[in-house]
């Protein structure tokens, strides 16, 4: 039989759309199911990654569709989604900047007074130093005098990955 090209096409089960005697049943997805499955889709990775930012984006894909649904141009509904993506996570990002406290170091806290061992001098003032089982980094305190006999040294703070040591 002479059957257009296009005719059974099968992209999802929303609705039938451009029934005509040459081109029958093209099943194709309306445009809000496609944002929402999107949005569902965001909604499940990010409960694998916990950042949030994904559910700032899947926001905006749902109101794209909520957009789509109530008969929104291809454009309009765009528009929405970026500006919609955009903000919510603009928003998450300052929120997380704001929440920050650099200053606090709850897990930190534990590592200052602890002794490590020196496993060699690069100069004056940096050394590598053996403690918890691994080599750091290390930089001795401000108006602390290098003494490369002396093997052992305490924790006075952590910089990044950089043991403060006096």
């Amino acid at each position: 039989m002479g059957t257009p090209a296009t005719a059974g096409v099968f992209i999802c089960s929303a609705s039938w759309h451009n029934a005509t005697p040459d081109n029958p049943k093209e099943y194709v997805m309306d445009a809000h199911w496609i944002w929402w499955l999107a949005a569902v889709v965001l909604v499940i990775a990010e409960m694998f990654s916990g950042t949030f930012y994904l559910l700032a984006v899947a926001l905006g894909l749902l109101v794209a569709g909520a957009a789509a649904y109530l008969g929104a141009s291809w454009s309009i509904q765009v528009v929405v989604a970026a500006v919609l993506c955009t903000g919510s996570v603009a928003w998450i990002y300052g929120w997380k900047k704001r929440s920050a406290r650099p200053d606090e170091h709850p897990n930190l806290a534990n590592d200052i007074g602890q002794e490590v061992r020196v496993v060699g001098w690069a100069d004056d003032h940096n050394l590598r130093v053996s403690y918890r089982g691994a080599e750091w980094q290390a930089r001795l305190a401000d108006h602390t005098a290098a003494d490369r006999t002396r093997q052992v040294w305490r924790i006075r703070d952590i910089s990044g990955s950089c043991l403060i040591i006096e």
